[in-house]
């Protein structure tokens, strides 16, 4: 399956997450980890303990960790979120928030619900910020929350939207 061509339409697939997102992942989470797809090393958007940018392959490295994911939204956004799923599964990701569209037709979303026990749908759509930023945000975003502590999941985002409990979540499934 590929991306949704409203994924594809951007000068970049580098968008960054806005502050007030890191600050409820970083109230729900305790703090970051690593974030996977950063956009610098030296001035990174995503408070985190480490980064992987692009020259650093971070589909190739292990994610340990609290981990927070926004992926490229481009064509290997899947590749990302399985990525994801299967540190997860193997232990080696502790807790994780990802910030992906609410599309239910695409593999990442199957994915992500396959393993996150919440979901956390925004009121508002996001305006990004960086160079792949348009005008006007082109989806309607939602937060997955990978891990054990739902209350602290629904506290850090209850003012940002609605959180749904997915059926059967917090699995450790192999994706």
């Amino acid at each position: 399956m590929t991306a949704p061509s409203a994924l594809l339409s951007h000068r970049s697939d580098e968008h960054l997450t806005p502050r007030f997102i890191l600050d409820a992942v970083l109230e729900c989470l305790g703090g970051i980890d690593l974030d996977p797809c950063s956009n610098s090393r030296c001035c990174p958007n995503v408070p985190a303990a480490r980064h992987f940018i692009r020259e650093d392959d971070g589909l190739s490295q292990p994610w340990d960790g609290r981990v927070f994911l926004n992926p490229p939204f481009g064509r290997d956004v899947d590749r990302w979120c399985v990525k994801l799923a299967g540190e997860y599964c193997a232990g080696r990701t502790t807790s994780a928030i990802v910030l992906w569209k609410s599309a239910t037709e695409t593999k990442a979303w199957q994915v992500l619900t396959g393993v996150a026990c919440q979901v956390c749908f925004p009121s508002r759509r996001i305006d990004f910020e960086g160079p792949g930023n348009v005008s006007g945000s082109t989806f309607s975003p939602a937060l997955f929350y990978l891990g054990r502590d739902r209350a602290r999941f629904m506290l850090a985002f209850e003012d940002l939207g609605q959180i749904w409990e997915v059926p059967g979540g917090c699995r450790r499934v192999t994706p």
